[in-house]
């Protein structure tokens, strides 16, 4: 007989999510292994976002690799073009901080949906926010499926306090640069 969770149980599961998610963009040992604890054998990750952030893992390999290339891009290296094809302020740089504010969670049709905006920056103080939501379904305590939607429209570094207080400049990236910052955070996962 299958075992069944309670609504509580899956909400701690998604808030731990959250929580082990800050741990991996921190570049924390052992976060991709707890995450992974967390799925069921034949879960699914899906991105459902606009181009390039789209695609679907299934199976606790795939959802691994995926985990595991996150963590190891933690501090990567980009080259920025700046907001003018040969403007001075291109230069080589890091990804900084990637951070995610969950907003609210809400149970719908036996699934949790989290909305939240995700902070994405440089180690010199260039970036953005994106919105989005997770939507994960369970089945015996573990996330079955995980459906990850972003907005395609890089904001203004300003909603949550974390932003806020970095005072990051979108003003100075090309859409170039943005799309770059947004594969190399991976924001969604």
């Amino acid at each position: 007989m299958a075992k069944r969770t309670t609504k509580a149980a899956d909400e701690r599961v998604v808030k731990t999510y959250f929580t082990l998610i800050r741990d991996l963009r921190n570049g924390k040992e052992g976060s991709v292994e707890k995450l992974l604890d967390m799925w069921d054998v034949d879960g699914v990750f899906e991105f459902a976002g606009a181009p390039p952030v789209t695609g679907t893992f299934q199976g606790r390999t795939a959802i691994q690799v995926l985990y595991q290339n996150r963590f190891k891009a933690s501090g990567m290296p980009l080259r920025l073009e700046g907001a003018k094809v040969g403007a001075k302020s291109s230069k080589d740089v890091a990804l900084g901080v990637v951070d995610t504010e969950v907003h609210r969670t809400r149970v719908l049709d036996g699934k949790i949906v989290a909305g939240w905006t995700t902070i994405i920056g440089t180690d010199d103080r260039r970036g953005f926010e994106v919105s989005g939501s997770h939507t994960f379904t369970f089945r015996e305590g573990k996330i079955r499926s995980l459906k990850v939607v972003v907005s395609p429209r890089a904001d203004p570094a300003e909603k949550t306090k974390a932003a806020q207080a970095l005072e990051l400049r979108l003003d100075d990236l090309h859409v170039d640069d943005i799309g770059r910052l947004a594969l190399a955070a991976w924001p969604v996962v």
